[in-house]
């Protein structure tokens, strides 16, 4: 009748409560019945987080001055998500302005679309544990899930010392497995075509102050300022964002200094003076997209960011006589930032899919291709995670 909820608690098991998925959620469809045999039947539930429930069931429309306050205030106050539920990053920008007659959660997109954090943009969004997150992009790439493992599809892949301890023990065989990637799908978006239409590599800002009747034309910007990504290397050679023209993206803003007392800072000016650096960082994390299959991690979640070696198709599968790991593949590997994931339970298996993306390389994309062919697999290891070569 629309009021039925459902506990769903998946563990591990008992003596490890990090490793527990817990949910109270609302039943929200049927999508599927049927008559299994005589006295089975199956339903195919669908379910939802009780806020998303309440956020059908309201409009709002409120003036604001601190933009993550406001959107935190929303979802404590309009949308009833418990604060211990809540990790809202405070942004160090503000702005004035009035939210129109809308939802709360259209209200809180609205709302994060328009800060930046050191000009990259900020993400509202829900993790498996059932936290509320509000974080900037910036703010994850320093959130690194693991950060002492290196997830790969290399069986060979040597994660201990032969005088180390934990060689060849119980519990080495378990990390080995735990980071294991089982299948891997991509979907490369390398060409640049795409990316010059969305404004990655440069774009144009035109705006119009209403108020001062003032019009500024053609503030340009390259990709090259940009200072915050996974990587090193940008995922074309330097000398396109020279030798194209910047005509391809160009944003129009309207402002209007004069639309509240004392000169205050309005919304409109925010999203003016970061919408070029937000765009390209937002649109350049499509460059990459991997699919990993993994064994089942309680832990890991999306806007966590995890470091990724692959194995080289060009190379036959075996081990260096220094049982050092097989050729690696440069092009793919490196830190991927996660941005969605599926747990899937069956029987007696749990696998966990993770989708996740990266804007960058980790080699120079204007160099010979024969440096990408280098066999010597520490290279490419030691370049994992650091971003200074």
């Amino acid at each position: 009748n629309g009021t039925e909820k459902i506990a769903l608690i998946i563990s591990r098991g008992i003596d490890t409560p990090d490793e527990t998925f817990k949910f109270l959620l609302s039943v929200i469809n049927i999508d599927t019945f049927s008559d299994v045999n005589e006295g089975m039947k199956s339903y195919k539930l669908r379910c939802a987080y009780d806020y998303t429930i309440v956020n059908q069931s309201k409009t709002i429309s409120d003036d604001f001055k601190d933009i993550s306050r406001k959107i935190e205030a929303i979802a404590k106050n309009d949308l009833e998500i418990p604060e211990k539920l809540l990790d809202i990053s405070k942004s160090s920008q503000s702005a004035k302005g009035i939210i129109p007659r809308m939802k709360p959660l259209a209200a809180i997109n609205w709302l994060t679309r328009n800060i930046a954090d050191g000009g990259t943009p900020y993400y509202f969004y829900q993790t498996s544990s059932g936290v509320v997150h509000l974080k900037s992009y910036k703010e994850m790439l320093n959130d690194i899930h693991e950060k002492d493992d290196v997830y790969s599809n290399n069986p060979n892949i040597t994660r201990y010392d032969k005088e180390d301890a934990m060689k060849d023990t119980t519990q080495s065989a378990f990390q080995d497995e735990k980071f294991t990637i089982n299948k891997v799908v991509s979907n490369l978006n390398v060409s640049p075509f795409k990316g010059v239409a969305d404004g990655i590599y440069r774009s144009n800002k035109f705006s119009y102050d209403i108020f001062k009747k003032e019009y500024k034309a053609s503030e340009k910007f390259k990709a090259s300022d940009l200072s915050n990504s996974l990587n090193k290397f940008a995922s074309i050679p330097k000398e396109y964002f020279n030798n194209k023209g910047d005509t391809g993206k160009n944003y129009y803003i309207n402002l209007n200094s004069g639309a509240f007392d004392n000169e205050e800072v309005n919304y409109n000016t925010v999203v003016n003076d970061t919408i070029q650096e937000k765009e390209s960082y937002h649109n350049r994390l499509e460059t990459i997209t991997q699919e990993f299959l993994i064994p089942g991690d309680f832990t890991i979640e999306a806007g966590k960011v995890i470091r990724v070696l692959l194995v080289d198709n060009a190379f036959e599968e075996k081990v260096h006589e220094d049982d050092t790991p097989d050729p690696m593949d440069r092009q793919n590997s490196g830190l991927y930032l996660i941005t969605s994931i599926v747990h899937t339970f069956r029987e007696q298996e749990f696998m966990s899919r993770l989708v996740c993306k990266k804007d960058t390389h980790i080699d120079d994309q204007s160099v010979p291709k024969e440096y990408f062919a280098s066999t010597d697999p520490e290279r490419t290891i030691d370049l994992i995670g650091d971003k200074n070569g």
